[in-house]
């Protein structure tokens, strides 16, 4: 196996909420990337607006609800910008299977669990992913491998149309507001919503914001409501319907 060449990163970006991990993994960064120019974001506008003016040429981003956005819909307005710009390294120590389902559908090459590896295996992640490589944590494929065996995730269970619905219902939103959000007939979402209950075995609305919330279709935040992947999964699902209709898939600008 020939070995990766050697990283040639000259810009970073950093986004992470905690200011004190930022930093440390600053100086991990500035070991790996001798000279590079590294800046760090607390939050997902901050880290799109400083992607947006700079040429970066690795992105390092947390997971969370912490970094107050979508992680997941940045990348893809990076990417939409940037069609070559997909070295990325996510640093997380969540065990959310649809945010990792969400990862492994953008091809992101690098996710570190930070929870289960020691300091030292950041640095040769970030090494492999900067020369361009694919660095995934082994316990965090074990993760997904056995989530799909022990216990089936939503994603498995429901139909894309489903787990769209459920993102927008899983804030408490009415029938007429989630039509609204979806373009769909508010009958339509009743019908749907209806068989949320029947296949997550629940009867009451706030059971369904419950399961929505621990299985990371939405997050609340105090900026309001984050809906982890919803844009990648949505575009995914009506272009599907679109294709099955017979028709173009709908224009959903990212920038």
């Amino acid at each position: 196996m020939n070995p990766l060449p050697r990283p040639t990163v000259s810009s970073v970006v950093i986004l992470l909420a905690d200011r004190f991990y930022a930093e440390a993994i600053r100086n991990i960064s500035s070991a790996v990337f001798p000279g590079a120019k590294i800046t760090v974001a607390t939050n997902a506008p901050e880290a799109s607006e400083t992607l947006h003016r700079e040429n970066a040429d690795l992105l390092i981003t947390g997971a969370g609800a912490s970094i107050e956005g979508d992680v997941i819909e940045l990348l893809m307005r990076w990417f939409s910008r940037r069609p070559n710009a997909h070295r990325v390294l996510v640093v997380t120590a969540e065990r959310q299977y649809r945010m990792m389902d969400a990862l492994r559908r953008l091809a992101i090459p690098g996710v570190f669990d930070s929870n289960a590896e020691r300091p030292e295996g950041l640095a040769e992640a970030l090494r492999i992913v900067g020369a361009g490589g694919r660095y995934w944590s082994p316990t965090l494929i074990d993760f997904m491998t056995h989530s799909r065996i022990k216990t089936p995730p939503l994603s498995l269970i429901l139909t894309a149309g489903e787990q769209v619905i459920l993102s927008i219902v899983g804030d408490g939103s009415d029938d007429i507001t989630a039509a609204r959000q979806l373009g769909i007939s508010p009958a339509t979402v009743s019908t749907v919503r209806r068989d949320l209950h029947r296949k997550l075995g629940v009867q009451h609305r706030g059971e369904l914001i419950r399961i929505a919330a621990q299985n990371g279709y939405v997050q609340f935040t105090p900026n309001g409501v984050v809906r982890p992947g919803f844009a990648l999964f949505s575009a995914e699902y009506y272009a599907r319907r679109s294709r099955r209709n017979g028709l173009p898939p709908p224009s959903q600008p990212l920038n």
